[in-house]
């Protein structure tokens, strides 16, 4: 049987539904997901594109498309919670906040990071025991 996962917005307006394994499960410092989500890092949770749905509220879900890149953000048009982000691979990337978010606090063993990518791009340092590729 193949493992399944939601998130939702904040609202509840909008549910994704993940399946299978995240094919990445990590913490990416790169410049194109700094610029698009704002933040230093982003500890996403990578699925190819097929294996996310929109299982609630696919009428309430915008999507921006980043004018630098070829990524793109999609959110609650209610209530403005990003719900993923693709990249140029077309894979479709969750935060690890979202989904602990979503599910009090918790975070499967198949979700845990493992790596830092793009390390060398960072704009902070993190003091932890993961790979920094």
């Amino acid at each position: 049987m193949t493992e399944q996962h939601q998130v939702h917005c904040d609202c509840g307006e909008v549910v994704i539904t993940l399946n299978g394994s995240p094919r990445v499960h990590a913490h990416c410092h790169c410049e194109d997901c700094r610029n698009l989500l704002q933040v230093p890092y982003h500890s996403v949770l990578a699925w190819d594109g097929d294996q996310v749905s929109v299982s609630k509220g696919s009428d309430a879900l915008t999507v921006f498309q980043s004018p630098t890149s070829n990524m793109t953000r999609a959110f609650c048009q209610h209530c403005g919670e990003v719900l993923y982000n693709t990249n140029a691979m077309g894979w479709k990337i969750v935060s690890q906040w979202l989904y602990r978010k979503t599910h009090h606090d918790t975070l499967p063993e198949s979700c845990q990071p493992n790596a830092h990518f793009f390390y060398d791009r960072r704009t902070v340092n993190i003091d932890d025991v993961l790979p920094k590729r």
